[in-house]
């Protein structure tokens, strides 16, 4: 009964153990909008007072950039015909 009860926890302790060994990989890219934020702040520490809008291109303008260029790009099937043969 000893042993048992004994095995048990030490089992049970050596699974949580293994989830703290695994490490995770962090690119490159990882911190670089929390740096730009906190250079921006440093910058304009005033900018949450500032209640003007931001300066952009009007909505129909984009709707018409986004359908011209980037919707036919998505959309647009140049490795393969209709029946999945190459062409």
């Amino acid at each position: 009964m000893y042993k048992t009860i004994l095995f048990l926890v030490s089992l049970v302790s050596l699974v949580f153990l293994t989830g703290c060994t695994q490490t995770t990989h962090l690119s490159d890219e990882y911190g670089k909008s929390y740096n730009a934020l906190f250079a921006a702040q440093v910058v304009n520490p005033d900018a949450p007072h500032d209640r003007a809008p931001v300066d952009g291109m009007p909505g129909y303008t984009a709707i018409q950039i986004y359908n011209d260029v980037y919707l036919p790009g998505l959309t647009k099937s140049d490795s393969s015909g209709g029946d999945g043969s190459l062409r």
